[in-house]
């Protein structure tokens, strides 16, 4: 029997909207879009506390380390501020992403070989706080070899230049994203995925090998302009099962 894939909804957008004003807004409520994502099949909340707290404030990740009612996945920058905060606030997990001032959205995965040692360090340092690690980065064969080799639990693949590609180039992008899966699986790292999946996509990915989790955002607040939270999440967990 197929394993059920969980789902992440991330929020960040929910605190986008509130932030136009300079967070002097008391809404959108990011509590009650959690709680709502909750109620439609959510079994995790997604949030990216960024240097330069465009959205999620530290605040939020005050309140949802304590208020949120399932897993927390809090997505950070590998430097010494956020993993204190990590550290004191202990989400349930820890995905390490790439992060730069200037980009609109993550643009694509962590360099891992690249900075092994600072990585290993801090994932060691919140693993012994009983926080699960995972290491967003691309489908590429010697990032997961090095997402292992620093002790991660689990990798997050990149799943945007898939989405946006077309043709043979979407194919090869397939091809990539089946190989890096199958060999994260055999090294013993759950396999996770997202960025810019949409219900299309997301029909998709489950043919994913060893697929475990998928974390969406932006479609599902998109969604929810339409439809509201609860349909687009419920739609959602039903395109997933």
């Amino acid at each position: 029997m197929k394993q059920k894939i969980r789902l992440g909804v991330n929020v960040d957008h929910v605190a986008t909207l509130r932030q136009v004003r300079g967070g002097k807004a008391p809404y959108p409520n990011l509590l009650e879009m959690v709680r709502e994502s909750v109620r439609a099949g959510a079994v995790q909340i997604t949030i990216h506390l960024r240097e330069d707290k465009r959205h999620i404030q530290p605040h939020d990740l005050v309140l949802l380390s304590e208020k949120c009612p399932v897993d927390l996945n809090l997505e950070m920058a590998v430097t010494p501020q956020m993993v204190r905060m990590a550290n004191r606030y202990k989400p349930e997990w820890c995905c390490f992403v790439p992060e730069k001032r200037q980009e609109l959205t993550t643009e694509g995965g962590l360099n891992v070989i690249q900075s092994k040692l600072k990585i290993q360090k801090a994932i060691a340092k919140l693993q012994a706080r009983g926080v699960e690690i995972s290491l967003f980065i691309a489908p590429n064969l010697q990032q997961v070899k090095a997402a292992f080799e620093v002790g991660a639990d689990a990798v997050e693949f990149h799943t945007g230049h898939w989405v946006l590609y077309q043709g043979r180039k979407k194919q090869n992008e397939w091809k990539k994203l089946k190989q890096a899966a199958v060999m994260a699986h055999q090294l013993g790292l759950r396999v996770h995925a997202g960025h810019g999946l949409d219900y299309e996509h997301a029909q998709e990915i489950k043919k994913l090998p060893y697929l475990k989790e998928v974390n969406i955002g932006h479609f599902l607040v998109c969604e929810a302009l339409r439809k509201g939270f609860y349909p687009a999440v419920k739609k959602m967990v039903r395109v997933l099962k």
